[in-house]
């Protein structure tokens, strides 16, 4: 958990979900996706950044994307995906230039487009959700 030490309360709430969805799919590491779907939950998230976005559209589009398998149901620990870890690391530099602090739900989002190399990047872009528009976005108060 040290790892997510900067992060808020949602946002550490949102790799929790990341790995609810992971075991869901039967997953063996939390996925850039499984985090998207995360982030998904959060209605904040969804008013201020994912304007015209259906959530509803983003979810069925990754369900039909990502391999199913027997839900995991025990409890342990799942490691990120390299390029979930790569996400991350882009959300809490984004943090650092923005001179924020805390790492918000915000900055998870632009680190998964940042990253540009999962299907959960590219599935944002196609919805209109660029680094640059991200980043203004978060440049601005927090509404």
């Amino acid at each position: 958990m040290a790892m997510f030490v900067r992060y808020i309360e949602e946002a550490r709430l949102t790799i929790f979900r990341a790995k609810h969805e992971a075991d869901r799919f039967g997953s063996l590491e939390i996925a850039p996706e499984h985090i998207l779907l995360a982030l998904l939950s959060d209605p904040i998230l969804i008013n201020r950044t994912l304007k015209g976005v259906s959530e509803k559209e983003m979810r069925e589009t990754i369900d039909a994307y990502l391999p199913r398998r027997k839900p995991n149901t025990l409890p342990h620990d799942l490691p990120l995906s390299e390029a979930a870890r790569r996400a991350l690391v882009l959300a809490e530099e984004e943090a650092d230039r923005l001179g924020h602090a805390k790492i918000r739900n915000e900055h998870l989002l632009l680190g998964l487009v940042k990253s540009g190399d999962s299907y959960a990047a590219e599935l944002l872009v196609i919805k209109g959700l660029s680094a640059d528009k991200l980043g203004r976005q978060l440049e601005s108060p927090p509404s």
